[in-house]
């Protein structure tokens, strides 16, 4: 990888990580399932109008926009409202890696390799250990499954862009996310009505509005048009272990401008899922080498 384009995945990554930061400050100001819609209306506007469609039919975007947006970020957003660590939920978001190996082995019969198991009972484990965590600490553990919920819709994305194809990426965020904007807007305007809408959007403050500006146009169009981009000239088993990263900025992020405080049965429960994480994506690579060595 060239030094630009090192740079290039290096930035993606640090957005990222900062990227639950600046969802925890929107999410002050106004409800999940606004926050939603604001940000997806201006990931539509104006790209809508500059981006051509890609051709693709009206009912994969629909489903990319009802699973890897929707589902994800309104469960994300819900869980961070509850009180879960930003830091902590960027970790478990990761846990979309095991569901998608998962729905791929059901869906497209992808073999699941031993270091792959190895992995999912590691992350398991990891989880349980954040659960106590959790249990015993101030957050509530039920803030602890819409995160898993996110992670288990990203997957399901993950498998909805696999029968898409290869189709411009940027252009798959923006006209994929129509039914993102409709779901969220349906929702926000059923639980709160127009005039509650009215009245959150007007109680914006300045901290509001950068938040949803990064959400929207940071994290959304550069992040994925970034890491598109690096998808699009370097192999995927080169790119996306470089998510691993993303995790601990957000954790880095959370401890310095949040101060927010993890127990040791948290920071167990870190180091057990980023060891089944490692695992899973490098472990194959390594019985690889161990069988290549083995005498004839």
């Amino acid at each position: 990888m060239n030094l630009k384009d090192s740079l290039l995945a290096l930035t993606v990554i640090a957005v990222w990580g900062v990227n639950f930061f600046f969802m925890k400050i929107a999410l002050d100001e106004v409800s999940p399932m606004v926050l939603g819609m604001l940000r997806f209306a201006l990931i539509l506007l104006p790209a809508v109008f500059l981006l051509k469609r890609p051709a693709v039919p009206w009912y994969w975007l629909a489903a990319y926009g009802a699973t890897i947006s929707f589902g994800q970020f309104s469960l994300m957003f819900t869980a961070l409202s509850l009180g879960m660590p930003t830091g902590l939920a960027a970790l478990l978001l990761q846990g979309q890696v095991f569901f998608t190996v998962f729905l791929a082995a059901v869906f497209f019969r992808e073999p699941v390799q031993p270091n792959h198991l190895l992995g999912i009972v590691g992350a398991a484990a990891g989880l349980l250990l954040i659960g106590v965590g959790q249990y015993r600490g101030s957050v509530p553990l039920l803030a602890m499954w819409p995160v898993l919920g996110a992670a288990a819709c990203w997957a399901a994305g993950n498998i909805v862009v696999k029968y898409i194809g290869r189709v411009n990426a940027l252009s798959l965020v923006v006209w994929g996310n129509i039914s993102a904007l409709l779901l969220f807007g349906v929702c926000a305007f059923w639980f709160y009505g127009a005039e509650g809408v009215q009245a959150q959007l007007a109680g914006l403050s300045w901290r509001g509005i950068a938040g949803v500006v990064f959400l929207a146009y940071v994290a959304s169009l550069v992040g994925y048009a970034g890491w598109g981009g690096l998808l699009s000239r370097y192999p995927a088993a080169q790119i996306t272990p470089l998510a691993l990263l993303v995790p601990v900025v957000a954790l880095l992020v959370a401890r310095v401008w949040l101060n927010e405080e993890m127990n040791g049965w948290h920071w167990s429960g870190v180091i057990v899922v980023m060891a089944a994480l490692l695992i899973h994506v490098f472990g194959g690579r390594y019985r690889g080498r161990l069988k290549t060595g083995l005498p004839k």
